[in-house]
């Protein structure tokens, strides 16, 4: 029998934070988060100085990097990010970046996060910062929350520390080794969590932790760092630093998903003004890397990004695969973006129906294996979904809370900020001894850089015909809907296979068409109003149709081609020569498992971002930060496995190891 008196169990990931004598304590690991005696000077002491900031980056970077990682084990209050934050609000290089990198098992919640910095009222403007973008502590994986007014980006991955790391993709200048003690919590320390340490370090990369145990010095020499003891904080006699001597380790994951080696870049030419192209600009800008941005049309959302409304929402899978996870994280990025640019997403959320028992079945498969909470997301039955659409429904549905409807010429335009594209029809690229020279079809030079990302969609292929990207054009209309006194009720979106928002300026929207063949994909779509128009309405369920009787009146449409890619994941990275590709990994044809054939043959400083299809909204964010990290050799947005489900190169090693090559 459980005693009455006994505390509840804690939740999985759970730390149990007491504030005793005012400081905060895991009653899971009966271990203080920081020192009883000043928790701030003992970061100073222990991490920062340890580390010989701010002196670290002013050596780092090198050979034209601008960026300087720190990698820290157990975030906990976010104390040492915030110190190291402060620090180097007072000392940064001209056009540094500074990556922080942290992992945590055991997330605060946002109540407990503030509790805890509130001792700190030096720092009470950069906690209050941090806590407005701390992340949904029970959503595992990585999570990129730039802080770009100070150029400082912190990715903090939740999850146990060992697979955490191993999923991670960086170059460590220096660590903060901070979790809790060896003696408390030994899982923090055991070898596998000290091998991923050394593999995401480089020759020279600095160690600083609190604990001077044996077993952490001897396991942290054996993975290759020297290690020696120093003064400790207070009444601590010891703590350590190091430095790590060994080779750097090689890229962890297949080897023709491997990042191109890092080169000093100094201009980046973008091709393309829609979603993808303005959000490469904006990843870009965010680093002070300068741009040249050209687009055949010379403005902003010309084509697929310049439709009334677009619906922004995750789109989970029933077995929690890469696709659903990607979808996932590139939803809470945008979200974040969308809210830091100050861009409305409209609307009561989106209400996914499911009109049958087989959509039914998926959906709390779902909700069952615990997909949807992380995503903000719940199933309802039809009088939950008719409540928070405010007309009647007739099915249950999946109520994605934070979604919504959101004007895909706004987003696109917040995104660019003060960037313009300027007008230019690139025809061809050309490689130059200090890069890439981008010429019209008269030959003309219209710009050099040293690296050039495709993010012009359909047009994308054309301009690097050694890297086949294998984009079809899709055809898509939109319809635009006079609102009745019914379907002015309409407070959600509602998707069905199609959607419909809730009345927009005077009209709903409602779409969109998915049409293969029968036009010029160079060129600009008429709208079909009638054949569309009924294609569209024909996918209304009943209880929608009502809303418009005893017709729909159809105010107008919009056509424009998307580029869609056969798996219908977009396309985020370095390009590689096809031909040489093939020769390097042929092996696979006959052995598929073989992880040989070296570095990937990369057309140097050539990246795409493309191939989003009709999700371009919520991806393209996430797929050019993801870019333009490989680029330029900082920290990964996502897990290695996530950049794997969208590299240029997974098309050629998937026909290699089908035998279709």
């Amino acid at each position: 029998m459980t005693d009455p008196a006994s505390p509840a169990p804690l939740a999985a990931t759970d730390p149990g934070l007491e504030l005793r004598d005012g400081v905060p304590v895991s009653s899971r690991f009966d271990d203080v988060y920081f020192s009883r005696e000043d928790g701030l000077a003992e970061t100073a002491h222990v991490f920062l100085d340890g580390c010989g900031l701010p002196g670290l980056w002013r050596d780092v970077p090198a050979g034209g990097r601008r960026h300087v990682t720190i990698a820290e084990t157990g975030f906990g209050t976010g104390l040492n990010f915030l110190a190291a934050w402060s620090l180097w609000r007072e000392s940064r290089p001209a056009g540094g970046v500074l990556h922080y990198v942290a992992v945590e098992g055991f997330p605060l919640s946002h109540p407990q996060l503030s509790e805890a910095l509130s001792a700190f009222p030096r720092l009470a403007d950069l906690a209050g910062r941090l806590a407005e973008r701390y992340p949904d502590p029970a959503t595992v994986g990585h999570h990129r929350i730039w802080f770009e007014e100070d150029r400082v980006c912190l990715t903090l991955v939740i999850g146990e520390a060992a697979e955490a790391l191993a999923g991670l993709e960086a170059r460590a200048d220096a660590w903060f080794l901070d979790g809790f003690a060896p003696a408390k919590n030994p899982s923090m320390w055991r070898p596998a969590v000290l091998a991923q340490v050394a593999r995401l370090s480089q020759p020279g990369t600095r160690l600083a932790s609190f604990t001077a145990a044996g077993a952490v010095r001897r396991g942290l020499a054996e993975v290759g760092f020297a290690v020696q003891k120093r003064r400790g904080f207070g009444r601590k006699r010891d703590c350590i630093i190091g430095t790590f001597e060994a080779p750097a380790a090689g890229f962890a994951g297949e080897p023709w998903y491997a990042p191109p080696p890092p080169s000093p870049i100094a201009r980046v030419a973008v091709i393309g003004a829609g979603i993808a192209g303005a959000s490469t600009v904006r990843a870009l800008a965010r680093r002070g890397i300068e741009t040249l941005w050209l687009d055949r049309h010379g403005r902003l959302a010309a084509e697929a990004s310049g439709n009334p409304a677009g619906l922004a929402m995750a789109r989970p899978t029933a077995d929690g695969d890469i696709q659903g996870a990607l979808s996932g994280a590139a939803f809470r990025y945008a979200v974040a973006q969308a809210r830091a640019l100050d861009v409305p997403i409209g609307g009561a959320g989106v209400l996914e129906l499911a009109p049958d028992a087989g959509t039914l079945k998926r959906f709390e498969t779902m909700a069952a294996a615990d997909l949807l909470a992380p995503i903000s997301t719940s199933l309802v039955d039809a009088a939950e979904a008719s409540e928070i659409a405010g007309v009647a429904l007739d099915s249950p549905a999946l109520w994605h809370r934070r979604g919504g409807w959101i004007d895909p010429a706004v987003w696109t335009a917040a995104l660019a900020g003060s960037w313009t594209p300027g007008l230019g029809a690139v025809a061809r690229l050309e490689p130059v001894a200090d890069g890439w020279a981008l010429l019209d079809r008269d030959g003309v030079t219209l710009g050099r850089a040293d690296a050039v990302v495709l993010a012009a969609a359909n047009l994308s292929p054309g301009l690097a015909p050694a890297a086949p990207l294998p984009l079809e054009a899709i055809r898509g209309q939109i319809t635009r809907l006079a609102p009745t006194p019914a379907s002015g009720r309409l407070q959600s979106c509602i998707a069905f296979g199609g959607y419909l928002s809730p009345a927009i300026a005077g009209g709903h929207v409602a779409g969109a068409t998915y049409t293969r063949g029968g036009f010029d994909p160079s060129g600009w779509p008429v709208p079909e109003q009638d054949a569309d128009d009924r294609r569209t309405l024909g996918l209304f369920p009943a209880a929608l149709t009502a809303l418009f009787e005893p017709a729909p009146s159809v105010l107008g449409a919009r056509a424009a081609i998307r580029a869609v890619t056969p798996d219908r994941q977009p396309i985020a990275g370095p390009l590689c020569d096809a031909a040489a590709l093939v020769a390097a990994y042929g092996h696979l044809r006959f052995d598929a498992r073989r992880l040989e054939g070296g570095p990937p043959p990369f057309l140097p400083g050539l990246f795409a971002v493309t191939g989003l299809g009709s999700r371009g909204l919520v991806t393209a964010p996430l797929m050019a930060e993801l870019a333009v990290a490989q680029m330029l050799g900082e920290p990964w947005p996502v897990a290695r496995d996530t950049a794997a489900a969208v590299h240029p190169n997974r098309f050629t090693i998937r026909d290699l190891k089908r035998r279709r090559i």
